[in-house]
């Protein structure tokens, strides 16, 4: 008699105990902070921006390089005991005055003029997986600020390792053997948007600062100086289909393969830098099978 008292108790107190369970803070917040970031049910998402490149040398005035025009694509799975992203992501280099796509590229440094390679980054994975017991420190590992009616998720880091491309083999493409660079993001979503929980992906804007060595293909590894890239842009509720048409013909014409985010996890992420290593060794490859 007991037990089924014990049962029924247990019957009647389960939907109060998954309430508490979607209520925990720690898991509420790490799934609005994705919901921000993608999309909790799987489909793609995509935020498009724009911005421009700029040269930062001391004791020089700056002046810009480049205007940029690019998207993050990228889909969230489900992992054991969180979530993993799944990304691609495409800078394209634009004549600063006119907008357009870039082939070359006249140094106003150097005065010669260089083939232009664009960034196309993939993957641009991220994990985030976390134990039960780390998540009520979650907002301090994706922290975030609430300015009047939005809250902005907010990162700042700032790599420093050993460079993918060794100063003895690539000498004219880089400055150190240290790769060194700052990342700022911010990823702002109405407070509003995040009230109802059923909604699984929300509207967002984006913003990053980014300061970097020179690009590979620029051949300025004895000049002093960083690239500081300034983007802004939103996700795009059509996706892939809503991206400007000059961009997405780019993308269609040369890289098919960026039209859609990966489907499975691969390691290790890319850059520009090794990107340019990869495409440099499979040229020495084709002409060491030519020989």
């Amino acid at each position: 008699m007991f037990q089924k008292i014990l049962y029924a108790l247990l019957l009647l107190m389960m939907p109060l105990m998954i309430l508490a369970k979607d209520m925990d803070p720690g898991s509420a917040y790490l799934q609005d902070y994705l919901r921000t970031r993608a999309d909790l049910s799987g489909n793609e998402t995509v935020f498009h921006f724009t911005g421009g490149v700029y040269s930062l040398i001391p004791g020089q005035k700056s002046m810009q390089l480049f205007a940029v025009d690019g998207y993050n694509i990228s889909r969230l799975q489900k992992a054991e005991v969180g979530y993993q992203l799944l990304g691609k992501e495409v800078m394209l280099l634009l004549d600063h005055r006119t907008k357009e796509i870039l082939g070359t590229w006249r140094n106003p440094f150097t005065g010669e003029s260089t083939p232009v390679l664009h960034i196309l980054n993939d993957p641009t994975n991220q994990s985030f997986v976390y134990e039960p017991e780390m998540l009520p420190y979650i907002s301090s590992m994706l922290p975030s600020i609430k300015l009047d009616e939005s809250t902005i998720y907010h990162s700042e880091i700032f790599p420093f390792y050993p460079h993918v491309l060794p100063r003895r083999e690539y000498n004219a493409y880089v400055q150190s053997d240290s790769f060194q660079a700052a990342e700022i993001t911010e990823y702002r979503v109405r407070n509003e948007a995040l009230v109802d929980r059923s909604i699984l992906c929300v509207p967002a804007e984006y913003n990053m600062s980014y300061i970097s060595p020179w690009l590979p293909f620029m051949r300025m590894s004895d000049r002093a100086g960083q690239l500081l890239f300034v983007v802004r842009g939103e996700k795009l509720e059509g996706g892939f289909a809503a991206l400007p048409p000059a961009l997405k013909g780019y993308i269609f014409t040369h890289h098919t393969d960026f039209s859609q985010a990966p489907t499975i996890w691969t390691e290790p992420n890319q850059d520009p830098w090794s990107y340019f290593k990869e495409l440099t060794e499979q040229e020495i490859s084709d002409e060491e099978g030519l020989k």
